[in-house]
Formats: C-alpha cells, sequence, structure tokens
C-alpha cells in the first residue's frame, strides 16, 4: 500500500467535521433562494414534478412530452425531496447539496488515507473554495451526483488495487451502477479508460489482472442489476423513442457534434478546467512541475491519470461545456493541494507571479462585475452588488501579507477562507437577488393561470414550473390561429424575434423582459 508522501498527519479529529460543517454552509445557505430560471434547472425540476404527480417512475415528461436528455436517477432524489418537503426550489436542488457534502467528504477521507491529512486538508479547500464548483451543487441537475458516483468510484477502484480488498470493487462497480442510471455509458467509459491506462502506467496490466483481480464479468453484472431494469423498463414503455433520443442524439451527436451552440476552439476544455478550479487555479503550473517530481507515487499517478483523460476526452468532443470535466476536479485538488502542503521559502520565488495573478484577480473582478452588470439591463440597478466582492480584494491584502512574511499555511487558509466566505455571501445574497430579477418572474402576476396560456416555438421552461401546469406550445401560426380564436383571453408566451409574426393574429405586447446574461427577450401577449 502507498504510504503517504509526508508526515503530514493533523493531530486534530475535529478537522473532518469542520470541514463537513463548512461544506454545508457552502451548498445548504439560502438553497431555495434563488429562483428556478436557468433552463437545464427548469426542465429538470419541472420533469421530476411530472413525474411526481402522475405517480410514473418510469417516462421521463416536460410539459407533457417525452425528456430524452438524460436518464433517472436525479429525478428519483427530487421526487423523494419533493414527497418530504413539497414541491419548491429547495427541494429540487436539496440533494444536489447533499452529493456536495458527500463529495466533500470522500476527497478529504480518500486522500487523507493516501496523502495524509494536511494534503486532504488543502485538497479540501481547493475545492471548497471554488466558486464555480460551489455553483453546480446549487442547481437541480444530474451532474452533482454524477460528479459524487464518479469521483468515489474512482477512489474505490484505486484503493482496491492498492489494497486488494474485493468490498472497493464491489462499491466501484455499484457507483458505475448508478452514474449509468445518471447521465448514461460515460459513467462506464472514462472510469475504465482510467483503470486501463493507470495499470499500464504501473504495468500491471495482465489478462490475470484484467479478467482475475477485476472481476469485469461480475462487475457488469453489479451495473446491469443496478442500471438495466430502469432502460429496459423505458424502452418497452416508449417503444424506443427514449433509447434513441437518449443514446443518439444526447450521446453520440454530442461527441461528435456541437449540440446547442456548445462548440469552441481545441483549448477551451482547458480553460474551463483553470477557471473552474479558481482561485487555486493560480497555482496549476508549480502543481505540474511537483505532480512530474513524484509522479511515481501510486496515488498522484493515478490522479494525474484521472486529470488527463478528462482533458483528452472533453477536447476531442465537440460539444463543450464546463461542467463536464467536473467529476474529475476532485483529483485536481489532490494535485493542488499535495503542492500546497511542500510551500517553503524556497517556493517564494515561483509563487510570486501566481501571487500577482491571485491579487490583480481579486482587484479586478469587483470592477469588472460592476461594469458588467451596469450593462445588463434587467440588473443594471443592481450594480452596487459587485462592491461584495471587495470581500477578495480585502482578502487578497491579508494574502499578501502572509506571503510576504513567509507564512505559507496561513496564506492557503485566507485564499480558501477569502473564497469560501465570498461563495458563501454570492449564493446567499448576491445571485438570489440577481436572478430575482428575470423575466418570468416579473411577468407571473400578468398572466392568469385560470385562462389558456400558449407558446409559440421556444420559450423559457420556468415557466412550467412556476404555473404549474403544461403550457400548450405551437411552431406553426395556422394552429396557433386557430387557439386563438377557440381562447380569445389567453396569454401567450414568446420571444420578441416573432413579433411580427404575433401581431399580425391580433396579439399585443403586454410585457418584455431580457433574459439575465442571455440574448432571448422574453415578452407576453393578449388579444387586443
Amino acid at each position: 500500500m502507498s504510504e503517504p508522501l509526508l508526515k503530514n498527519r493533523i493531530n486534530n479529529r475535529y478537522v473532518l467535521p469542520l470541514v463537513v460543517l463548512i461544506a454545508a454552509a457552502c451548498y445548504f445557505f439560502n438553497l431555495g433562494k434563488p429562483p428556478i430560471y436557468i433552463l437545464d434547472e427548469a426542465k429538470n425540476a419541472q420533469c421530476a414534478r411530472e413525474m411526481f404527480e402522475r405517480g410514473d417512475y418510469i417516462v421521463p415528461t416536460f410539459n407533457g412530452e417525452l425528456r430524452t436528455d438524460k436518464p433517472v436517477l436525479h429525478y428519483y432524489f427530487m421526487i423523494a425531496a419533493y414527497k418530504m418537503f413539497g414541491v419548491s426550489e429547495f427541494s429540487a436542488r436539496f440533494f444536489s447539496a447533499v452529493f456536495g457534502v458527500l463529495t466533500v467528504i470522500s476527497l478529504f477521507w480518500f486522500t487523507r488515507r493516501f496523502l495524509g491529512s494536511r494534503v486532504a486538508l488543502f485538497a479540501t479547500l481547493v475545492w471548497l473554495a471554488s466558486i464555480n464548483i460551489n455553483l453546480e451543487f446549487h442547481f437541480a441537475v444530474p451532474d452533482p451526483y454524477l460528479i459524487f458516483f464518479i469521483s468515489t468510484a474512482l477512489f474505490a477502484v484505486y484503493t482496491f488495487l492498492e489494497t486488494g480488498k474485493k468490498g472497493w470493487l464491489w462499491i466501484f462497480y455499484a457507483l458505475l451502477g448508478l452514474g449509468t442510471l445518471t447521465k448514461g455509458p460515460i459513467a462506464i467509459a472514462l472510469p475504465g479508460l482510467i483503470v486501463l491506462l493507470y495499470l499500464l502506467c504501473q504495468w500491471r496490466i495482465s489478462i490475470k489482472t484484467l479478467f482475475g483481480e477485476m472481476q469485469p464479468f461480475i462487475g457488469l453484472l453489479i451495473i446491469l442489476l443496478i442500471a438495466a431494469p430502469w432502460y429496459l423498463a423505458v424502452h418497452n414503455a416508449t417503444d424506443g423513442a427514449w433509447t434513441r433520443g437518449f443514446f443518439l442524439e444526447h450521446n453520440f451527436d454530442r461527441f461528435s457534434a456541437i449540440k446547442e451552440g456548445h462548440g469552441g476552439f481545441w483549448g477551451l476544455t482547458v480553460v474551463f478546467v483553470l477557471l473552474g478550479l479558481l482561485p487555486f487555479a493560480v497555482f496549476c503550473i508549480q502543481a505540474f512541475f511537483k505532480t512530474y517530481e513524484q509522479i511515481k507515487h501510486p496515488f498522484i499517478q493515478f490522479s494525474t491519470v484521472v486529470a488527463i483523460v478528462f482533458i483528452v476526452f472533453f477536447t476531442i468532443s465537440k460539444t463543450k461545456l464546463p461542467n463536464y470535466t467536473m467529476p474529475s476536479y476532485p483529483f485536481y485538488a489532490v494535485l493542488i493541494g499535495n503542492y500546497l502542503v511542500v510551500l517553503t521559502d524556497t517556493t517564494r520565488r515561483s509563487l510570486t507571479r501566481s501571487m500577482i495573478a491571485y491579487v490583480l484577480l481579486c482587484v479586478a473582478l469587483p470592477v469588472a462585475l460592476f461594469l458588467v452588470i451596469k450593462q445588463e439591463e434587467p440588473i443594471a440597478h443592481l450594480s452596487h452588488l459587485a462592491f461584495w466582492f471587495g470581500i477578495l480584494t480585502v482578502g487578497a491584502i491579508i494574502s499578501t501579507g502572509y506571503f510576504i512574511y513567509s507564512r505559507w499555511n496561513h496564506l492557503v487558509y485566507s485564499i480558501a477562507g477569502t473564497f469560501i466566505l465570498m461563495n458563501i455571501v454570492f449564493m446567499g445574497w448576491i445571485y438570489p437577488s440577481a436572478y430575482n430579477e428575470n423575466p418570468i418572474n416579473r411577468s407571473l402576476n400578468l398572466i392568469d393561470q385560470q385562462k389558456a396560456i400558449a407558446a409559440y416555438k421556444l420559450y423559457n421552461p420556468g415557466y412550467n414550473f412556476y404555473l404549474r401546469k403544461n403550457i400548450v406550445r405551437f411552431e406553426d401560426t395556422t394552429s396557433l390561429r386557430k387557439f386563438i380564436s377557440e381562447h380569445p383571453d389567453l396569454t401567450l408566451i414568446a420571444r420578441e424575434e416573432h413579433e411580427g409574426v404575433l401581431k399580425a393574429l391580433g396579439l399585443k405586447r403586454v410585457f418584455a423582459g431580457k433574459d439575465i446574461f442571455e440574448s432571448p427577450i422574453t415578452v407576453l401577449f393578449k388579444k387586443q
């Protein structure tokens, strides 16, 4: 079994409970305050509610139509929360936050086991300091679940390879089964590739290892026992429509072609990772060289393989989104945390540029956000919220003092503490205040839910969640014209780009509101 690189144990039994408490504060504080507004979150939350209200735990639908975007497991968790707490923003996100805390526990526990307590603590601080990660565990989307399942599965299989204890292998396969129920075959493909490459790097690749030690046929049986019943049930219930839509459109097509405009240049995946790991991404170059020096340590090598596989795979993928690489972030946190524990006076020179970058980030961010918010019409009157980010500037001043006086542990704690506090303030007040100005919130009082409600072409799915009903959607004016004649008191939801066509049908605009940080303008129409 691999030994910690340093005798870096922290003789404090309260470290893990403290870390869990901080994680809970980050992920649960004001969890239900921001509105369900972002497109994916709205569709997921509403889909779970439709299944819940129908008592149908097989076929996912949104607005009464088959939804093939993702498998079912995250809907099950949302339904469980709806049953416990009622349908609400908090309920839709509850288990996302739970899995955020579980991911922190997993990261700390396994890292402590293989690299010692100080690396575990610093890796966890890298994780908790990230605004991007914090955001992800506040959303009613499948990624928080997948991040936990894949990262913990990889920790488990590494533990098996180090200890030979079969229980960890069965946990690995069980978590892959749950990951497959969360986001499909990617939960098997990437961990499988990672294990193969790691065994190759360790010169342990052999028939005996692959088919004897790894027990792939038993593993496949475990995965199938967990995932196959629902996949078969939804296939039969939809005459194969869900299967075709999910595997062809939302897996093969996403990898081989740009979907929904989410493309970008080849290096965009690396940019996503660096932004996602801020503020500690400023130390990524030093962490890279430290990793190279210690690459023979099995856990460092395994973490490196995980990091590289995710980067390369999603660089090749035509569709690029920042959440795709997030299951690998715990391992990036390990590599950065492993570097942070060895900060000494001898590293001052290499740290200088990173500290300059960190200070510039903390000084520039409040100014940049003020200018950005000022230009965003729906929330321009809230530009003062940007000054809350002055917390970062104050933190940067404190961190600079620790850097000057070579207080290395205090430097790490001050950076992490500053951003953790910023995360709590951001999700507790800033984000909800801004997104409460979304066009759905501003227009709901104009919609009579007792009368007909319809939509023309694209519209924000958050309306379904707050109106608590399906919305009749039209793609052509002929059928819409007939519907208007039958329901002259209707409210129609559309986008501003279609206003000319809709006015020709005798409709007039009663509301218009720009989507926050998006280009579409949502418009409500009623009969003239």
